[in-house]
């Protein structure tokens, strides 16, 4: 099942024709359904043309939260999504902290990104369509990432908003290459009044915490994104 599906995805990479294209990435979708079901759940995502406009790398949100306020928010199967480099789906990626250490998880075999196995990271996930939050008949884009960010912190570490001292919106993070060609990283700053979590997902992510003077040790343990949050916003710190 898995070298089919590798065959599918490296058709995909040199295929044009727009109809063979689509019939390529309904193929994917099956297999990865039954790989991993929870891709069949509908998430958000955008247009690759509509987000054109946000630097590659990490950018301070303020440079560019006006412009992504207008960006169309569309819905669809995580399984036709995913490998598809001309959408990209918001992720609320989030610094989990508590005075002065912050909380990575590592990514397991069962883990519903298979790309990232093995890898350590931070708190977050898609958005699904059942997060979405429309005000005067428009949907209010940070609302809903807003609510991706909760439902993931409660799902992943038991978090609950009454345990949240503040939560900031950083900036974004925007790669190209493996995962990060169809991902936008929403990058998020929570505290906690309490360090009492631990990853709610057996088998999926196992969670621990990590002093701020023991972040260089573990930096070469880190996914991408979390490189880049080490270097642009912790190391920082």
């Amino acid at each position: 099942m898995q070298q089919k599906l590798n065959k599918i995805l490296e058709e995909i990479k040199v295929e044009t024709d727009k109809w063979k294209l689509k019939a390529l990435h309904e193929e994917k979708a099956s297999i990865l359904e039954e790989l991993k079901p929870s891709t069949k759940e509908r998430i958000i995502y955008f247009e690759e043309s509509e987000v054109a406009f946000v630097p590659t790398g990490f950018t301070n949100m303020e440079a560019i939260i006006d412009a992504m306020q207008t960006v169309p928010v569309l819905v669809d199967r995580r399984s036709i999504l995913e490998y598809n480099a001309v959408q990209r789906h918001p992720i609320p990626y989030v610094i989990v902290k508590h005075q002065n250490k912050y909380f990575f998880i590592i990514r397991e075999g069962n883990s519903g990104e298979i790309r990232l196995i093995g890898k350590m990271g931070m708190l977050g996930g898609h958005v699904g369509e059942e997060d979405i939050h429309v005000s005067n008949k428009d949907v209010d884009l940070f609302k809903t990432i807003e609510n991706g960010l909760y439902r993931e912190l409660m799902e992943e570490a038991g978090i609950t908003s009454e345990m949240i001292e503040s939560i900031h919106l950083e900036g974004l993070i925007k790669l190209s290459g493996g995962v990060e060609d169809d991902h936008l990283g929403f990058v998020y700053m929570v505290e906690l009044r309490t360090d009492d979590i631990q990853s709610q997902e057996e088998g999926v992510i196992k969670g621990l915490w990590v002093d701020k003077e023991d972040l260089p040790s573990i930096k070469d343990k880190l996914e991408n994104w979390s490189k880049v949050v080490y270097e642009e916003i912790l190391q920082k710190k």
